[in-house]
């Protein structure tokens, strides 16, 4: 078994004292120690892969050390994204997670938070798989707390999100950038806010450029709904030669209708996807363009705006415990089923015609 780094391995091959090194690791470095020696013991401890023992990091701060997560799943599951970038950067930090699963309900959210008092966590994370208006409750008032992919309608507390109607109006520019005039979106149901902002992003940008838009709703983003709403856009007269599919679940459906139909994806119709988070749509053939959300690095800030309301010491910039609202943008993914409209679309053939 290979020999753990010590503090005096890195006092050593930094050049400066053990005390030097407690010092700054734990936070306390300003004013006492040099940036260049900061930086020397920083980059010590990262050549020795050393790292501070959690218990006695504990019982020095007096912190538990360990950050509570509220998540629970919707249609598709929980955000695992999310989830796994959000545990990756706490324990890169030497932090313990601990994750529960509230199942969108109160009484659950009550027992799970009174559990993470119990276990005296720093701080909580409530992570939702989709966007949605989140009300916090009084325990979030003691405990600092951060909101990802949700909103404190009273703005309460500090949230971090996706900007949901600019990555509806991304997809609509690429189909427009590409030639497209005609196009159809599946939309998901206007209750759900993060539906209803990538929508107008797409309605906003297709009026602006006098695209001809026609939108099917469904209650429910499942590839049923999807597949239904496809065909009623595909076999309409004058149909789209391109579709946006509000949902992965969405788009998965539309590429079934499309096939069922004898539409060649991209020659007969292009299609974008405005979520790939269950990482469906590369996977198709063709591989679909998509807008990607931006799940991982919203995670990695949350834990990071955390442990800098632990530490201002350490993080000296940008320490500021105010409330903020922090909007991440979501970028483009061009894969192999965009394609300018071909001169003369192929006819579809309904399901009951086929031989």
């Amino acid at each position: 078994m290979a020999h753990k780094a010590t503090a005096q391995n890195v006092a050593d091959l930094a050049g400066v004292s053990r005390s030097a090194v407690s010092l700054v690791l734990n936070g306390r470095a300003k004013g006492h120690i040099s940036r260049v020696k900061q930086q020397a013991i920083i980059e010590a401890a990262r050549r020795l892969n050393y790292t501070p023992n959690a218990v006695a990091l504990s019982l020095r701060s007096r912190r538990s050390r360990t950050i509570g997560v509220l998540t629970w799943p919707d249609h598709s599951g929980v955000s695992v994204p999310m989830l796994h970038a959000t545990l990756e950067k706490a324990t890169a930090e030497g932090y313990l997670l601990i994750f529960m699963d509230t199942a969108n309900d109160d009484d659950h959210q009550s027992r799970a938070l009174a559990t993470l008092h119990d276990r005296q966590v720093d701080a909580l994370l409530v992570i939702a798989p989709q966007l949605i208006d989140y009300r916090p409750v009084d325990v979030m008032s003691t405990i600092p707390t951060i909101l990802v992919n949700c909103l404190d309608p009273n703005g309460g507390l500090t949230s971090i999100v996706a900007d949901e109607y600019a990555a509806g109006a991304a997809a609509a520019r690429l189909l427009i950038e590409a030639g497209h005039r005609r196009i159809g979106v599946v939309a998901g149901s206007p209750n759900a806010m993060d539906s209803r902002l990538r929508l107008e992003g797409v309605e906003a940008t297709a009026a602006a450029e006098h695209i001809d838009l026609s939108v099917r709703m469904v209650s429910t983003p499942d590839i049923t709904s999807g597949f239904q709403a496809a065909s009623r856009l595909l076999l309409a007269p004058n149909a789209p030669t391109a579709l946006i599919c509000i949902h992965e679940r969405l788009a998965l459906g539309a590429v079934l209708s499309a096939a069922s139909l004898n539409i060649a994806i991209p020659t007969d119709v292009s299609l974008v996807s405005l979520e790939d988070g269950e990482q469906l749509a590369p996977q198709l053939v063709p591989q679909l363009t998509t807008i990607n959300r931006p799940d991982r690095a919203m995670a990695e800030k949350a834990v990071t705006l955390t442990l800098k309301r632990f530490d201002k010491d350490r993080f000296d910039q940008d320490g500021d415990e105010s409330t903020q609202q922090l909007t991440f943008s979501c970028s483009a993914a061009p894969r192999h089923s965009v394609v300018a409209p071909g001169r003369v679309n192929r006819a579809p053939c309904r399901p009951a015609d086929r031989r």
